[in-house]
Order: C-alpha cells, then structure tokens, then sequence
C-alpha cells in the first residue's frame, strides 16, 4: 500500500516508535464510557503479547492521551478484556505469556480462558457485556486449514461479536497480506481463493469503514503466534487492519398514502408506488447540508454573479394533470410517457378545511393551479377553470374570455363551440341590462346573453346552441333531439340512455360501468380513467389523467406566465423539486431525482446560449463535465453518468431554459461512487457534509469495497408483457440493491404458431454502497423477487 491512492483510501500512519503507540491507541478510543473508558474485548490471542502491549500504553502514556478528543477524564484508560480459546495451562506453554499476562492483570484489565470467539454470547465471563471495541489479531482456524474453513471462521466469528458489541462499536481483524481479498493487499488475491472478509461480515451486518497498515500500529513487545498451531510467528510484516461498524438495516418498502387539493378545495387521494417509498418526504432541498442542495447553492451562486436569479420557495404539487401527449410535447427527454411515468388514479375526497375561526373551503392558489397542467393560469382571474377534452378539443373559440369566477363551459365531444368568436360573458352576479355585444341580445336582469340565435330566458338557465330547449338549473341540453333528465345525468345523443351521475355513454349499444371508465365502442373494455380504448382487442393507452410529476416542465409553464408578468426582464427564474420516472435500472438511472430548472428571457435568446453554456462549462468542467450541440441545444454529459442536463432557447418567446439532474452532478461533483449513496438513511453520509464542504473536496465512503453477486432470472411472458413493470418490481423487491439489470436472451417457440408466450432471461446485478449485502441476503431477496413475479405478475418461471 503506497503512494497517494493509498493515503486517499486508508488511514497510515506516518511514524513509528512510542509516538506511534500513542496514536495506536487513541485509535481504539473514539467513544468514552462513563464507566472508565472503552472496554476493548481481544479474541484468540496466543501469548497475550498484543494485550500486554496495550496495558503498558495505557499505563505509561495517560498524560499524553489526555487531551483534545480522546478525554478520558481522571486518568481513565482503556478497559481490556483478553481472551483465547486454550485453557490457561495451555495458554502458558506459549513463550513469555505468563509475563504478559501479568501485566495485563496488574495494569487492570481481565484474562479470561477458554473463551470460543465463534460463541461470545454463550460466555458465562461475557454474558450481559457490550464492548466498543473487539480485536481478532490473524485468525486461524489451526494447522493446514484451506482458504473454506477460515471464511466459515471469519462469518462465524462476526456473527457472534455483535452481539457483544455496542451499538456505534467497531471490530478490527488483522489478516496477512493477500488474505482478505480486498484492493488493500498487495498484490490482490483471485477472489475465490480469498478469505473474502468484506462477504463474511456482510452477513452479520457489517460494513467495512476502513482499512489500514498494520505494521504502523505495532505496539512494542508484541509477538505473533500460532502459525499452524505452533509457537511461531505469522508473516504479519504486511499486514492489514479491517476496521467494521453496523450498517444501517433496511426497511421493507410499502405504499404510501397521500393527499393533495386541486382547485375547488376538494383533496386528491392517491398512493405512492411501493418501489418510491423511500424517495417521498426526505426534504433534501429543505436541508442546508445535503450534497444535493449544496450544488444547487453552488450553480445558483455562480449565476447570481452575472444575473439576478429569482427562486421559486413555494412546494410544488407531485401529482399533476396531463396526457402522454402533452408530455411528449413539453418533455422530449422522456422517450416513451406512456410507459415510463408513474400514472395514477385518485380518488376524490369530498371534504373541507376547517379553521379556528369556522368552516371555509379550501382556496385556490397557484399551487392548485400548478396541479392540472391544462389550466391556463390568468393571475386577474384566479379563480376561473377551463376544462378541455381529452381528445385535445378546444372549450371555446379563439380570443374569447372567460365569463366569471367558478362557471364552468361544457363542450360537446362533437367539436362545437361554446360561445362565438367575439363574444363576451359576464359574471354572476351582474345586477341590471347588460350592454349589447357582437351577435347578442340585450335582456333584462337577471337574463344570460350567450349568443346569436340563442334564447335568454332567466337566471339559472342556460342555452348552449339554436335548437336547443332551456330546462332549468341544474340540467343541461347539448343538442336538439335530446333528452335533459336531471342534475348530474348527461346525454350526448339520440338514443342513448342516460343512468346517473359519473357514468358516460358516448353511442347506442354501448354499456355504462361507473365514474371514470370510458367506453368508445361496443365490444371494447373499460379500464379507467385517463385510458381510451380503441378498439375490440386493442390496448389502452393513457390519454389524459394524473401522473406523479416525471419533469418540472409542464409546471415551469405556468410559472413563466405568473412571473414574467410580475418581475422585470433579464432575471434568471428557478425551481428546484423531486420527480420521477419509471426507467429502467442500471447504474445511473434513479427514479426519483431532484431537477433544477432556470428559465428568462434575453434579447435573441438562441445567441444567448452559448454564453450561459460557457458559465456552466467553467463552473463544471474541472468535474469532468462536457459540452455537446444536439439539434439547437447544448447537452450537459459526464461519463460514467452520462447525460445531465439541457439548455435551449425559443426565439418565439426570447426565453432561455436549463434543465438540470441535480443528483447526478452531486454524484459528479463530490465523487460519490453510486447516487443511491444521497438516498442513505446513515448519519455517517450526512456527517460528512456537515462543514458544507466545497466540491473539491472528494467524499470519503463509508462502506469500502462493496461485494456484487450476480443472478440470472428467467420466465415465459405474454404478449401483454411490460419490461417496464418488471424492472418496477425489481426495485421494490431488492429494496434497491440491485444496480443493473441486463437482458440477456429472449427466446420464442417457432415450432408451435400458435404459441404467443415468449421467454425472457435477465441477469440482475446486487451491490450496495450504503448497507451491508451478503451472499445470503442478496439470495433472500432474489426469492422474494421469484415469487413476486408469480403472485403479482403471473409470470411463469423457467
């Protein structure tokens, strides 16, 4: 272990001699009990030189320890337990022991014999005690043991000194060089021929925080022994110290309950895809030390210095109103909408807020509006909603108005119009004659004018088009021949029967089912709200209905509206929020992340580029960001992960947008080597950013050299397979600990035509940078995934 890689990943020490025991034992000592010190337990020791050695540090060296972090109070030191597996007349054969000893006992620690490191609860000695510290010097299971027995040793062991060990306590294993089969040896072993110490310790929960030389902590005095179980030293010159700490357990993912209001106050219910839980209500962007808000602090700073830049603080509604196709329009980053968005169906909830005061109902704001993408937002009538079809049909004519707060224009699905062009309606309310308009008639009060050729008879009643007969409140006629019935009932043409409030019939012969299903034609399937079925057979794609927000696009629509109206030119608009999109799992592909989105207006907006291309690229080059031009925008990439970002501009309107993965440039920026490490519900990842480090300064993991274990899955799907929902599944079933999945094979009967199914083979990669994975851990939950596939997709396995 040498030169800077070293020093970057391990902590040496840079001198030897007693300066350098001191070191050593601070080392041992991070935490203090109140009790006298940490208690430091060491297993399988030979001639009990390595406890000796500590006890005569601690003895000579307590004035000079007692400083700075390390306080221990009173002359209070390290409380050594030492123990090995002989009996003690076994123990004394060994050369020198009954010396160490002895200077163990006198300087107040404990030598306890016949003590299984394989079994530490089961010590009568140990039963009810915790230490901070355990400390197995070259385990070895005795004689010429291969590279099997000695992993079992290992696995057994960690397994058993956690249950002895504190809850924030470490346990060091010293092995020979080549043995623990990690990038710290020199030269590094093949991995089945190691001792794989980071697998064995997965499998207690153990994380391996870091390793370091352990010739640079050497005590003096101290002799190893029992080389194949003999009174000889091991080859322990270039050895290594495995320092290990618990990982953080992780909790079964489970749907998650929500609620949002839309406008009229009336709350949306809705649940979180089991596979987002762990994403939702984290409030990264709220925290002044997570790495994802320090980028964002980073970039907005930096643009501050050219331009003013405005951020918007109000929260963002998750779920919004849109269709594949509006989304496809404002968001061309996303390849397939229909596919990889989390579309979901809500249910109303007919309540109301109450406040001290008495019962209001809930009011409108922006962020309401922001909630349904095909409102236009007008900030001079807040309170007004337009409801468009849809199959993309217009509510009303062009350069229209509207005619007041909370009326509502209903527009035949036969593409008439409401009210003709030029025509202006008035609010309720309006006391006395209304003027004369372009194609109307002056009525007295209390009379609507709607419109040439219509008939004004009363308040409360309202013509739609010639022809038609005005009933009363509450009913609504849409076209001569028809039938109005009542309150919430609705005909769309002659012959249709009319059932009830929620249900729709759209042609004869067709079968009403309930609120938000649509039928379009006999023999066709209703399956909710949002989806259009086209046809007997056919699948139903979506074509309007609630998503969980897959971009902040649709919404920075609205924004631009409301604040360009209210904020001078040339300043530099942002919002910043999560989203998510259902993607496909490899190793730089979340489906949830923060997105930051700037947006203004310059003169000549497609020259400005360029220029704020050039911002960015100072700013994030030494990161190893580029440049690229793709179709008349400049696309922000970075390898490993890939695309970041996108500028453009729209000379129409002079407006200058960026779009930006804020998780992945934090990923790029403080080096971290996955992006689930920003999801980690450890403290020992936000720790590190306490100090809001600049990103220069590389983070430092906290769980070195992760073992990966490799599975391949393989089923028969029908044709209505999604890949899609599968990679879903993956997500919620590993608890996401698998960083890739790759299809490997597909295969498809041809000797049988009339077989439609189709195998597929996947090979799923487990790794995880932030909790400890084991071999059977990861085993445990590819079964899971197994009869998941069976019970939630009835897929066959192969």
């Amino acid at each position: 272990m040498s030169g800077s890689e070293a020093e970057d990943r391990t902590s040496l020490f840079k001198s030897t001699g007693r300066k350098h025991q001191v070191l050593s034992v601070r080392r041992c000592r991070v935490m203090t009990s109140s009790e006298g010190g940490d208690a430091v337990l060491l297993v399988g020791e030979g001639n009990f030189s390595f406890s000796a050695a500590l006890s005569r540090i601690v003895a000579t060296e307590t004035d000079n320890i007692t400083t700075g972090t390390d306080d221990i109070a009173g002359g209070r030191g390290l409380r050594i337990t030492a123990t090995c597996l002989q009996t003690k007349e076994e123990a004394l054969r060994h050369h020198g022991s009954a010396h160490n000893i002895h200077t163990i006992t006198h300087s107040g620690g404990e030598v306890l014999f016949e003590v299984d490191c394989t079994r530490l609860s089961e010590s009568v000695c140990l039963r009810g005690r915790q230490f901070d510290r355990v400390i197995f010097n070259f385990p070895h299971c005795g004689r010429k043991s291969g590279v099997k027995k000695n992993r079992l040793l290992l696995k057994h062991f960690f397994l058993s000194c956690v249950g002895v060990l504190k809850e924030e306590g470490e346990v060091l294993v010293s092995l020979c060089n080549g043995q623990g089969g990690t990038p710290a040896d020199r030269p590094m072993r093949e991995w089945h021929n190691s001792w794989q110490v980071v697998a064995m310790a997965a499998e207690a929960g153990l994380i391996l925080n870091e390793v370091r030389p352990f010739d640079g902590e050497k005590p003096d005095g101290y002799q190893s022994t029992g080389y194949r179980s003999q009174d000889k030293c091991f080859h322990a010159e270039q050895g290594v110290t495995h320092v290990f700490s618990r990982g953080v357990a992780c909790s079964a993912p489970q749907r998650k309950d929500m609620e949002q209001h839309i406008l009229g106050g009336q709350p949306l219910t809705y649940q979180i895809p089991a596979e987002l839980s762990h994403y939702i209500h984290r409030g990264f962007l709220s925290s002044s030390n997570h790495p994802v808000r320090l980028v964002q602090d980073f970039l907005v700073q930096a643009l501050e210095r050219e331009r003013p830049v405005s951020m918007v603080t109000e929260p963002l509604p998750l779920l919004i109103h849109s269709s594949p196709q509006r989304l496809n329009a404002c968001c061309p980053e996303l390849q397939d909408t229909h596919t990889h968005c989390y579309w979901l169906h809500p249910t109303h909830t007919h309540t109301t807020t109450h406040t001290p005061s008495g019962d209001h109902e809930h009011i409108d704001t922006v962020v309401d509006f922001l909630a349904d993408t095909h409102i236009t937002y007008n900030s001079e009538d807040e309170g007004r909603e337009r409801e468009c079809s849809s199959r993309g049909e217009e509510c009303v004519g062009e350069e229209e108005e509207g005619v007041g707060e909370g009326r509502e224009r209903d527009c035949s699905s036969r593409g008439e119009e409401c009210v003709g062009e030029g025509e202006e309606g008035v609010g309720e309310g309006d006391e006395g004659e209304r003027e004369e308009g372009e194609g109307e008639e002056g009525v007295g009060e209390g009379e609507e004018c709607v419109g040439e050729g219509e008939e004004c008879v009363g308040e409360g009643e309202e013509c739609v088009g010639e022809g038609e007969e005005c009933v009363g409140e509450g009913e609504e006629c849409v076209g001569e021949g028809e039938e109005c019935v009542g309150e919430g009932e609705e005909c769309v043409g002659e012959g249709e029967e009319c059932v009830g409030e929620g249900e729709e019939c759209v042609g004869e012969g067709e079968e009403c089912v309930g609120e938000g299903e649509e039928c379009v034609g006999e023999g066709e399937e209703c399956v909710g709200v949002g989806e259009e079925c086209v046809g007997e057979g056919e699948e139903c794609v979506g074509v309007g209905g609630y998503v969980l927000r897959p971009s902040l696009l649709p919404q920075m629509e609205i924004l631009r509206e409301q604040r360009e109206q209210r904020e001078r030119e040339e300043v530099l608009h942002g919002v910043s929020g999560l989203v998510f999109q259902r993607v496909p799992i490899s190793p730089w592909s979340p489906p949830a992340f923060h997105q930051l989105l700037l947006w203004g207006t310059w003169p000549k907006a497609s020259q400005s580029i360029p220029d704020l291309g050039r911002t960015l690229e100072r700013l994030l080059t030494p990161y190893g960001l580029s440049l690229a031009e793709e179709q008349g925008s400049l696309l922000l990439a970075a390898e490993p992960m890939g695309r970041l970002g996108r500028l453009w501009a729209d000379d129409l309107t002079d407006g200058v947008s960026v779009c930006l993965n804020l998780d992945l440039l934090a990923s790029l920026v403080y080096s971290l080597p996955d992006w689930r490490l920003l999801w980690s519900p450890d403290p020992r990842f936000l720790n590190h950013f306490l100090l809001r480090p600049l990103p220069e300064q590389p983070f430092r993991p906290f769980s070195l050299f992760p073992q990966s274990f490799v599975y391949d899955i393989s089923f028969w799907a029908g044709p209505d397979w999604q890949e899609a929902a599968f990679h879903a599944l993956v997500r919620e079933a590993s608890r996401e600990t698998v960083e890739n999945v790759t299809l490997i094979d597909t295969y498809t009967p041809d000797t049988h035509p009339d077989v439609t199914h189709t195998s597929y083979c996947y090979r799923l990669t487990y790794r995880s940078h932030t909790r400890a994975l084991s071999h059977t851990h990861a085993l445990r939950l590819h079964t899971h995934l197994q009869s998941l596939l069976s019970t939630r997709m009835h897929l066959t396995a192969r």
